[in-house]
């Protein structure tokens, strides 16, 4: 589950033109034969607890049809199953440094504006944005920061990354998610968590290398994963996305989240259209939906996910408005110690992160 808070808007337009586009080589998919539905089912392809199931059940009574969910944990787990072929699903969510590799790869299918009036809903910094210029491809659904997650009834950590990069050895999860965690050591480093600069990269490597080699570190997980081993205190440390970790506050308010001095990152997570969606039509009606007002404030006060709609944002709960994680301070805006995740270059780059992550996952 997602869960975060809201940027100064004034911020949001000069945040998002700092985005790229990144040419991650992928050949077009030919065109594939679509079985057609019958408008009365809708797949939808999502992270694990990322939306209200009331809200779904709404929709569902409505418009007198069935929402069958399926759920994954990270982007690249989402990738690998829509290009394998698998499912038809008619709607995906994934962050917004992959949605032009979802374009390249024959994977979506422009979206209709006329079926989306409720699009005029989204704040503007949070639309055209250059990782999908003109929303052809997706609409913003949620974001939020990544923190330093712990249970002050085992451990209170300092607000540093050096309590899991540096040389203590505390017991702790990193995320299961590449671009978060080297990410992360990038930032603990001084260095863009978006860096192309083989050299900061190198560096990145040759720390994660020490940090999955201690005797403390406990695996990747994702949000929920790493929210659970939190409650039943057993690890100290955890890096995990603001939003999964509110709702165990819920649970134990002794489990809590910081977010690390020398910065972060943040991403958006975004609505598609599928290419091969059997019912379009339905997935237009529901992103629709989506987009209301009060649809997207209870969106976010289920989830704890900061929403890019300004419409809702003042019926969003106090709570989210109370939460330090979720108020990055203005400064960290301007000085790059938040860094939005943006798609990579073409070419060396790519293939660097993806072989540090996979030196990571095989240790």
């Amino acid at each position: 589950m997602k869960r975060a808070a809201l940027l100064p808007a004034l911020l949001l337009p000069a945040l998002l033109s700092g985005c790229y586009r990144v040419q991650k080589p992928a050949a077009a998919a030919p065109d594939a034969h679509v079985t057609r539905g019958d408008g009365k089912t809708l797949r939808v392809f999502i992270w694990s607890e990322y939306i209200d199931p009331d809200l779904v059940k709404t929709f569902e009574k409505q418009s007198g049809v069935r929402v069958v969910l399926d759920t994954f944990e990270s982007n690249e787990a989402m990738l690998a199953k829509l290009q394998g072929g698998g499912a038809q699903y008619d709607i995906a969510v994934p962050s917004n440094y992959v949605v032009q590799t979802m374009v390249r790869a024959g994977l979506l299918q422009p979206l209709d504006r006329s079926a989306l009036p409720n699009l005029k809903n989204i704040a503007p910094g949070f639309l055209n944005a250059a990782y999908d210029p003109g929303n052809r491809y997706s609409v913003p659904y949620q974001y939020a920061a990544t923190g330093l997650a712990f249970n002050r009834e085992r451990y209170v950590p300092q607000d540093t990354w050096a309590e899991i990069f540096g040389p203590g050895d505390r017991t702790f999860v990193l995320l299961d998610d590449p671009r978060e965690v080297i990410g992360a050591a990038l930032k603990y480093l001084g260095f863009s968590a978006n860096t192309a600069d083989l050299g900061e990269l190198k560096q990145a490597r040759d720390l994660l290398r020490r940090v999955v080699a201690k005797r403390g570190f406990q695996g990747f997980d994702g949000g929920p994963g790493t929210r659970n081993k939190l409650l039943a205190r057993q690890i100290d440390l955890g890096q995990i996305y603001v939003g999964d970790l509110l709702i165990a506050t819920e649970e134990d308010d002794n489990v809590q989240v910081i977010l690390p001095r020398q910065g972060t990152t943040i991403s958006m997570d975004t609505l598609v259209v599928l290419r091969r969606s059997p019912n379009p039509e339905l997935a237009h009606r529901f992103i629709n939906y989506l987009l209301d007002a009060h649809n997207g404030a209870q969106l976010s006060n289920y989830t704890y996910y900061a929403t890019p709609n300004a419409a809702a944002q003042p019926l969003l709960d106090d709570f989210l408005k109370d939460i330090p994680a979720l108020n990055p301070p203005a400064e960290w805006l301007e000085d790059g110690r938040l860094d939005f995740i943006d798609e990579l270059p073409p070419g060396r780059p790519q293939r660097v992160y993806d072989r540090i992550w996979t030196e990571l996952k095989s240790r």
